[in-house]
């Protein structure tokens, strides 16, 4: 698996590594919840925040199913399924991910509420229709065919539904240093602009509802770290290199080369 994109992402011992990271810092097993994860499995810019204003942006009943493309090990999923009382589907490409983000979930008693599968975003394992809405954070920097993707998001939403993708995206010119917290090399980044993504969606059938810059809460979350940090962090996850990554993104988003956008979609 070396020098491919699942090499980047895929580990063994996650869920151990965090357990012992929570056992380290004095929490029982038995009083686990979801939120004790929260500093590893909110892998995207914004953490906690990002995924409440995700969940603010959902326009969904409760006893909806969302499908969460690139689902990772979890954390949103999770928080997606009790902020809105939804049933969530998540699908991610990096069987590590699909593993640990299952263990996690039944640790913290959602299994009914949350379940995972592997797959890719271009080619989802679901028929048409399937979700009420479709949601995708921090995934389509490695993705090369936005086209396939937004198409595929599309089909597996139901008429009317929303289709959500927050990501980083191209803002400014400028090169990028790697590793990013999402590619170790350029051979798998394919960061682009909003227009891209929007020309893609449009050629999908989708019709475009809103567009966030989240910015000053990227230069936030890069410059002001927490006073307390978290008993778990993105190291558990992503390893020795997360440091050098984070860095590397910080300086991107500083210097206005990029940003997380947050677009919405009806189907």
């Amino acid at each position: 698996m070396s020098g491919t994109l699942e090499a980047h992402y895929g580990s063994d011992g996650i869920v151990d590594r965090i357990l012992a990271a929570l056992a380290e810092a004095g929490t029982d097993a038995s009083s686990l919840t979801p939120d004790s994860f929260a500093g590893a499995d909110e892998f995207h810019i914004g953490g906690r925040r990002g995924s409440e204003i995700v969940a603010d942006l959902l326009e969904i009943e409760p006893g909806s199913r969302i499908i969460d493309l690139g689902s990772g090990i979890g954390g949103p999923a999770r928080f997606l399924a009790r902020a809105k009382d939804v049933h969530v589907t998540g699908v991610d490409l990096t069987p590590e991910f699909v593993e640990a983000a299952s263990a996690l979930t039944e640790l913290v008693g959602m299994s009914d509420k949350v379940d995972f599968h592997v797959g890719s975003a271009t080619s989802i394992p679901f028929s048409d229709d399937s979700f009420n809405a479709a949601t995708m954070i921090h995934v389509g920097m490695n993705i090369a065919e936005k086209a396939v993707m937004m198409r595929e998001m599309a089909r597996v939403t139901q008429s009317g539904g929303t289709v959500l993708i927050y990501d980083i995206m191209r803002v400014g010119s400028g090169s990028i240093s790697y590793p990013m917290p999402w590619s170790s090399s350029p051979e798998f980044s394919f960061l682009e602009t909003q227009e891209t993504y929007m020309h893609a969606a449009s050629e999908a059938g989708l019709d475009l509802v809103s567009i966030y810059d989240h910015s000053e809460m990227a230069k936030s979350f890069f410059n002001e770290p927490p006073s307390n940090p978290p008993a778990v962090n993105l190291g558990h996850l992503m390893g020795m290199e997360m440091p050098k990554m984070f860095a590397n993104a910080r300086e991107a988003v500083n210097a206005g080369i990029m940003s997380p956008i947050i677009l919405t979609f009806k189907v």
